[in-house]
């Protein structure tokens, strides 16, 4: 039975260790203990100003001239003067 592990070095304090190949830990044992108590990403609330809404974008559409042909006869509708 092989088992494979890789040196590395720990992204919080430096130290280096070993860890499974199969293993994506980044941290130590002994940071990885020292980090449980900090909350996850998913879990904290954002604070500050709220995240402004972006609008959805609305773009113009040539016509076929159907619409000039309803709007010559709004002129006398009107009065013609504007």
């Amino acid at each position: 039975m092989e088992f494979r592990v890789e040196l590395k070095i720990c992204e919080a304090c430096g130290c280096l260790w070993y860890r499974a190949e199969i293993e994506t830990r980044v941290y130590c044992a002994p940071c990885m203990a020292r980090f449980k108590e900090f909350p996850t990403p998913e879990s904290r609330k954002r604070r500050g100003r709220p995240r402004k809404i972006t609008l959805p974008t609305v773009f113009a559409v040539q016509s076929n001239g159907l619409a000039s042909q309803l709007w010559s006869g709004s002129e006398s509708f009107t009065g013609g003067a504007f």
